[in-house]
C-alpha cells in the first residue's frame, strides 16, 4: 500500500459527487494546531483511511508523499468529468510538494476531469502560485488570520465553534460565508464556492466550517 490513494467517486457525504485523494498526514502535513487535538482526519471513517496510510509512512518525506499523491492521481480513472478534492486527509507542506500535486491535478483535468480544489495549513510558507490552477483555501483557526491569508493570495477557510445562522457576515475585514453543506445540506460538488477560491479572494470573502463530530470538544480547545 502507498501513502496516498485515489478514489474515483467519493462516498463522502460532504464532498458529494467528486473524485478524491487521501494522503498520510504523518508524511505530508505541516505542523498544525489541530494535530492530535481534533483534526477531522484522525477520527471517524476518515480516520480509518488516515491510520492505514500513516502505517506506511515511516521514513517517507514530504516530497515523496507529494509524488505518491501525484502518481495516484495519474493512475486513477476519470469518471464523468467529476471535480477532484485533493487530500481529504493530508496536505502539501512545501512549495515543491504543492507544484507536484498541482501538476497532477492539471493532468487529471486534461484527461477530462473537473476542477481540483483543496485546503492547506501551509499557506504561511507555500506561495499561492505553487498551486497553479488548483482552487485552494488557507485553513485557519483564528479570524484575525483571514486578512493575512488574503494578503498571501489565498481565500481563507475558518474553523468556528458553531454557525450562528446561514447568513454571511463581516468580521476582521473579511466576509464570512457559512459552509452550505453544514447549513443547508448542499455538498461541495453542487455548491461550488470552494471550487472557485479566486472569486472568493477577489471579494475578500472566506468560508466558515463549524467544528463537529466526535472530535468537536478537542477542536474547541484550539479555538479558545
Amino acid at each position: 500500500m502507498s501513502v496516498a490513494i485515489f478514489v474515483r467517486l467519493s462516498s463522502n457525504k460532504k464532498i458529494g459527487d467528486a473524485a478524491a485523494t487521501y494522503v498520510s498526514t504523518k508524511a505530508s502535513c505541516p505542523k498544525c494546531p489541530l494535530q492530535g487535538r481534533g483534526c477531522y482526519a484522525e477520527s471517524g471513517r476518515v480516520g480509518i483511511h488516515t491510520a492505514k496510510l500513516n502505517a506506511e509512512a515511516e521514513g517517507v518525506s514530504r516530497l515523496q508523499a507529494a509524488k505518491a499523491e501525484a502518481r495516484a492521481i495519474d493512475q486513477g480513472a476519470v469518471l464523468g468529468g467529476l471535480p477532484l478534492r485533493l487530500h481529504v486527509t493530508g496536505d502539501a507542506a512545501t512549495s515543491q510538494a504543492a507544484k507536484i500535486v498541482a501538476a497532477a491535478a492539471e493532468r487529471y483535468q486534461a484527461r477530462g476531469g473537473g476542477r481540483p480544489w483543496t485546503y492547506t495549513h501551509a499557506w504561511r510558507t507555500v506561495y499561492r502560485a505553487a498551486w497553479g490552477g488548483v482552487s485552494v483555501l488557507a485553513s485557519i483557526e483564528r479570524v484575525e488570520d483571514g486578512t493575512k491569508a488574503l494578503a498571501r493570495g489565498y481565500a481563507p477557510a475558518l474553523v468556528v465553534a458553531e454557525h450562528a445562522s446561514a447568513k454571511a457576515y463581516e468580521a476582521e475585514g473579511v466576509t464570512w460565508i457559512p459552509c452550505l453543506e453544514q447549513t443547508r445540506g448542499i455538498p461541495c460538488s453542487e455548491c461550488g464556492m470552494c471550487l472557485d477560491a479566486e472569486a472568493l479572494r477577489r471579494r475578500a470573502a472566506g468560508i466558515t466550517f463549524a467544528a463537529h463530530g466526535a472530535s468537536r470538544k478537542r477542536v474547541l480547545t484550539v479555538l479558545q
